[in-house]
């Protein structure tokens, strides 16, 4: 039945008996955010300056 699949033997010399794992090398993370925080609060604030200035050249 699975003769139309079979390809061929598996060649056991060729592969390694001994794998050692090396995880990957990461780049440094920043736990200091809060010049990002400070620029996010500041993009917020902005944001919603603009939002209620054309509110209320809507109502002028």
């Amino acid at each position: 039945m699975m003769d139309k699949f079979y390809v061929g033997d598996i060649d056991t010399t060729t592969i390694p008996s001994n794998i050692e794992y090396k995880p990957p090398n990461q780049a440094h993370y920043n736990q200091d955010k809060t010049t990002e925080l400070i620029i996010k609060i500041m993009q917020t604030l902005s944001s919603i300056g603009d939002l209620g200035c054309c509110g209320w050249n809507l109502i002028l």
